[in-house]
């Protein structure tokens, strides 16, 4: 088997370059090859070039980083049945890997190289704004919590201290008042306006946030919440058992929310609006989001 890592040393918010030598030694005598990541999605396309002149063999991709180098792996092995994704997970949220427990549970290379792989599923999203399709392993979400994602990267650009925490007065007003419309498997589930809405085969997003807590990621359905638009303080009310991952299972907040296990969803608005894509963020007025189910191979420590 070739050992492919992948290596994210700004991850972490930089913590990631010190593991570099711990990573090096241990692939030291076995059939391996080490990429440095140099910019945001330059190791799809790697990847993806790497898979294509390796198709006899069998490569086992190792993310090492956060988040956007799991999603970034995940894209470039698309199509590819002779690979399999294995996180070393030292970022910052660290979001997909709390699924199956969390950070620590994939941070014992010894352990990932005698693990076993198995199938789970990606949502591709696809629109007239994308130059091609993305694949999300995780979570897509928009409304409140993109907003506050995009003005949030802007803000950070601009040299901002908190970029993100200064970003959310600007979404509670401007996510709050959104017309996104929603369909899953043909049903409309909104004809009102909406604070947000999660895509999901993960459970975890924005680093604390247990959005969608009965999601399965290798049940070929996606998890779709959506929450309606209510008053300030009632949005507050939500937010401390959204946080939680109760919000699905206290009646009292089923009136403000709508859940679906789903295909196929669509996504439209009358302007242009953000996506999240596991972190990524795209915009546009039209997306289809469709369940692929066993898409990829990953690899899970214990099993």
């Amino acid at each position: 088997m070739k050992n492919l890592i992948i290596f994210n040393g700004a991850a972490g918010e930089g913590a990631a370059a010190a593991r570099f030598e711990e990573i090096k030694k241990e692939f030291e005598g076995m059939d391996h090859e080490i990429h440095l990541t140099t910019a945001p999605k330059e190791a799809i396309t790697f990847i993806r070039n790497y898979l294509e002149a390796n198709k006899g063999e069998k490569v086992r991709i190792y993310a090492c980083g956060g988040d956007g180098t799991v999603h970034e792996c995940a894209n470039g092995m698309v199509g590819y049945d002779n690979a399999e994704l294995a996180i070393f997970a030292i970022g910052t949220g660290n979001d997909f890997v709390k699924y199956y427990g969390g950070a620590e549970k994939f941070l014992d290379l010894k352990k990932l190289m005698k693990a076993k792989s198995h199938p789970v599923d990606l949502t591709k999203i696809e629109g007239p704004s994308l130059d091609e399709p993305l694949y999300s392993i995780n979570v897509i979400n928009f409304g409140f919590d993109a907003v506050v994602g995009a003005v949030g990267n802007k803000n950070k650009e601009k040299g901002k201290k908190k970029p993100y925490d200064k970003a959310i007065p600007v979404a509670i007003m401007k996510a709050r008042f959104n017309k996104i419309i929603v369909t899953a498997d043909g049903e409309q589930l909104n004809k009102k306006k909406m604070l947000l809405c999660t895509l999901a085969h993960g459970r975890f997003v924005g680093g604390k946030f247990m959005c969608a807590p009965h999601s399965i990621n290798d049940d070929g359905l996606i998890d779709v919440c959506l929450l309606k638009t209510r008053c300030l303080f009632a949005f507050l009310g939500i937010l401390g058992p959204y946080t939680e991952g109760k919000h699905l299972d206290t009646p009292k907040y089923r009136k403000t929310l709508e859940y679906r296990r789903s295909k196929v969803i669509d996504i439209k608005a009358p302007k242009d609006v953000d996506i999240c894509v596991d972190g990524e963020m795209i915009r546009g007025s039209e997306f289809k989001a469709t369940s692929m189910p066993g898409a990829i191979k990953l690899v899970i420590p214990g099993e």
